[in-house]
């Protein structure tokens, strides 16, 4: 983020829309990708979300302005970025029909692992020649990935079409875990987004810190594909607590600038956030079946999008404002608490 604020003379809250941006990008594509999988090629959606996700990137390398870091990485990349992880999601669950729980926990952990890794392997590229350079790089392994899931996937369809005929009729449900779901994944993404910043204010390792933190979410992901069903509810309140208290008392302690305190907190954020986007999308595959998941899940990650927009930006322009990131934490505190006390008086949530 540092970088490429000297590259474009552009403050954090300026650098951070991009980021924010991707994420309502990624979120549309989950939306509306579905009506594509049951009409288009298996092989064709990888291509696209490769393709499109190595224009996105070479353009955003490309960027001397504010404007085209938008247009390419926010808009273009994140578009293409969240037609695979739809398609991902949605095969993984049709192809395992009575361990879709497990699939989709998998598959959530395996998009948080390719972020750890990439922080591993653009690290060095990134300090060393600057962010063009890195994402530069990062377009080359996204186009091997997507070259190599061309071959992997197939030629097949999506087994299930989403029509209007599937769309869910139980709003008052798919409210509730919609804003359960947005202020639990709040904390997470803003925590995720300014991650290295955060720590380095801290004194800490912050070019370390984010791949940690993937490998943490990773490790929640799979953690979560494991768990059984019947402790959904109770995990629907114990994840967003657990990451409301660490942010309370990782906050505190940043005024003592305790590096290892700092990625401590991250720590536990980013495993409580990849066992939540791990758990979200079981939760509404059990409760509206194979049929009803698309159109529900994709109404409900809206959340998670409209999460992106507020939390990293918002934690940018906090951070112009005071120059420090005490706020935000204490604000993404307050929302994952909202979202443990809403998921404990909502005990149809899970049923």
């Amino acid at each position: 983020m540092e970088s490429l604020e000297a590259r474009l003379d552009a403050g954090r809250g300026t650098v951070s829309a991009a980021y924010s941006l991707a994420l309502v990008a990624i979120t549309v594509a989950v939306l509306v990708g579905p009506r594509l999988f049951s009409r288009v090629s298996g092989w064709a959606i990888a291509a696209l979300a490769g393709g499109g996700s190595v224009v996105g990137l070479l353009i955003a390398a490309a960027a001397t302005s504010w404007w085209l870091l938008l247009l390419g990485y926010g808009m273009v990349f994140g578009l293409a970025n969240g037609l695979g992880y739809a398609f991902a999601l949605q095969r993984s669950a049709e192809v395992n029909p009575e361990s879709a729980g497990t699939a989709l926990g998998l598959t959530t952990a395996a998009y948080a692992l390719g972020a750890a890794l990439a922080a591993i392997l653009l690290d060095g590229p990134t300090g060393d020649h600057g962010p063009a350079y890195g994402l530069r790089v990062l377009a080359l392994i996204v186009g091997l990935a997507g070259l190599a899931a061309v071959f992997l996937v197939g030629s097949g369809r999506s087994l299930v079409a989403t029509s209007r005929g599937s769309v869910p009729s139980n709003w008052w449900i798919i409210g509730r875990l919609w804003v359960s779901y947005g202020l639990a994944v709040l904390a997470g993404l803003m925590v995720l987004g300014h991650a290295a910043a955060i720590v380095d204010e801290a004194g800490g390792p912050g070019g370390t810190t984010v791949a940690m933190a993937g490998f943490s979410s990773a490790t929640g992901g799979v953690w979560m594909s494991r768990m059984a069903q019947s402790v959904h509810q109770r995990l629907l309140v114990v994840l967003p607590a657990a990451t409301a208290v660490a942010l309370m008392l990782g906050g505190l302690a940043l005024g003592g600038g305790d590096g290892t305190v700092a990625v401590a907190m991250v720590a536990i954020v980013a495993l409580s956030y990849g066992a939540v986007i791990a758990l979200y999308p079981a939760v509404v595959h059990d409760r509206f079946g194979v049929d009803g998941y698309p159109s529900a899940y994709g109404r409900i990650f809206t959340a998670w999008g409209t999460a992106g927009l507020v939390g990293p930006m918002g934690a940018g322009l906090l951070f112009e404002t005071n120059n420090a990131y005490h706020v935000p934490i204490l604000l993404a505190a307050l929302a994952a608490a909202g979202s443990a006390v809403i998921a404990g008086r909502s005990s149809t949530l899970s049923q």
